[in-house]
C-alpha cells in the first residue's frame, strides 16, 4: 500500500512538473494585460544579432532603418530587440507611438539617439474618437472593452473599464506624410484591438514595409474589433503573408484554474503575428529592403527568411553575404 502511494505521489508531481512546463511556454504578458512583447533572451542572442549586423553593415553602405513602433509603453524591463538596430545602424530613426503625452515627455527625456515618442493617436482616419481607459493603462483602446466576454475568463480585470475620453486621432499615411517620413521599413504595433484601423490609414506607408509585427485577437476581448482573420485578409491584400506567432497567450473559464495559476490558458485570446511580404514576390524587393526584411526575420527567429533574402540580394549585386551569413554559424 505504501509503495502504491508513493507511485501516485511520484505521478501526481509528474503531472504537475509537466503542468508548470506547459505555463512557461505561454508567453503571457504582464500583471494579466492584454500585451505581449519579444524581449532579448540572453547575451547569447543579443551577440548573434550584432555579429549579423556587423556583416550587413559592410556590404549595406551605410544602411539605416525607418521603423514605426505603435504601441511603446514600456513593460517592466523589457527591451524590444529591434531596438538595437540603433546601436547596430546607428542613422537608424525608431518613431514611437504612445497616446500618454506625460509618459511620451518622460521617455524622450531618456530615449537614446534615434528614438522618438510621439503622444499621437494613430487610427483610420483624422477625426475624433472615444478613448476607453482601463483598469491598467495597456489594455485601454479606441474600442471599449467586451466585458460580457471578458468577465466570464480567469485574471481580466485588468481590462475592465475605468473611464472614457475623447482623442483625435491621425492616420499613418497622414503622419508619415507630414514628418517627411517617405520609406519605413518595419512596423511594430499593439494597440488593443485597433491595429487594423491603423493599417486602413496607412496603405501608402505599408508600400514600403518589409516586415511587419502585430498584436491579434482570436476573440472580440473588445467589441466590435477586428479579429486575426480581418488582419490576416487585410495585409494579405496589400502584398504580406502570414508567416508566425511568436507564442500565444489566454485564460480559462471562471472558476477552474490549473497548478492555481490564474493566467493559465486553454483559451488561445491573442498573439504577436509576424506579417512579411510575399516570399514569391521579394526577388523584386531593391536591394536595400532585402538587406532589412533578411535582418528582421533573423531577429525574429527565422534565418531561413533571413538566407532566402540574403541570397536575392546576392543574386542582384554578388556580394557573398548568404555565404558569410552561413558561415557565422548563427
Amino acid at each position: 500500500m505504501g509503495q502504491l502511494r508513493e507511485v501516485l505521489s511520484r505521478r501526481k508531481a509528474h503531472r504537475l512538473f509537466i503542468l508548470q512546463r506547459l505555463e512557461s511556454l505561454q508567453n503571457y504578458r504582464i500583471i494579466g494585460a492584454i500585451r505581449m512583447t519579444t524581449k532579448i533572451r540572453n547575451e547569447n542572442q543579443k551577440k548573434r544579432i550584432e555579429k549579423l549586423g556587423n556583416v550587413i553593415q559592410e556590404v549595406g553602405n551605410n544602411l539605416s532603418f525607418n521603423i514605426l513602433e505603435i504601441g511603446a509603453r514600456p513593460i517592466g524591463g523589457a527591451v524590444e530587440p529591434f531596438h538595437l538596430i540603433l546601436d547596430l545602424f546607428p542613422a537608424s530613426t525608431i518613431n514611437a507611438f504612445e497616446v500618454d503625452a506625460e509618459l511620451c515627455e518622460k521617455l524622450n527625456n531618456e530615449a537614446k539617439p534615434g528614438l522618438k515618442y510621439h503622444p499621437v493617436a494613430l487610427g483610420r482616419k483624422e477625426e475624433r474618437r472615444p478613448f476607453y481607459q482601463t483598469k491598467h493603462p495597456m489594455c485601454s483602446s479606441l474600442y471599449k472593452p467586451n466585458e460580457a466576454v471578458n468577465d466570464i475568463y480567469n485574471n481580466m480585470q485588468v481590462a475592465k473599464l475605468d473611464s472614457v475620453s475623447a482623442v483625435e486621432t491621425v492616420s499613418l499615411d497622414y503622419f508619415t506624410g507630414v514628418n517627411d517620413i517617405e520609406s519605413a521599413d518595419f512596423i511594430k504595433i499593439d494597440i488593443q484591438g485597433a491595429e487594423l484601423d491603423v493599417f486602413q490609414g496607412g496603405m501608402k506607408t505599408l508600400e514600403s514595409v518589409v516586415f511587419i509585427v502585430s498584436e491579434v485577437e482570436f476573440i472580440p476581448l473588445y467589441i466590435d474589433q477586428p479579429l486575426f482573420g480581418d488582419v490576416t485578409s487585410f495585409l494579405a491584400e496589400n502584398g504580406f503573408m502570414f508567416h508566425k506567432f511568436l507564442g500565444t497567450g489566454g485564460r480559462m473559464l471562471k472558476p477552474v484554474t490549473v497548478a492555481q495559476n490564474p493566467n493559465f490558458a486553454t483559451q488561445q485570446m491573442w498573439s504577436d503575428a509576424v506579417f512579411i511580404k510575399e516570399i514569391p514576390q521579394i526577388s523584386e524587393l531593391p536591394p536595400d529592403k532585402l538587406l532589412k526584411m533578411g535582418f528582421l526575420a533573423f531577429i525574429y527567429g527565422s534565418p531561413d527568411v533571413a538566407f532566402h533574402c540574403f541570397k536575392q540580394y546576392d543574386e542582384k549585386l554578388g556580394s557573398g553575404i548568404s555565404k558569410k551569413f552561413i558561415d557565422l554559424g548563427i
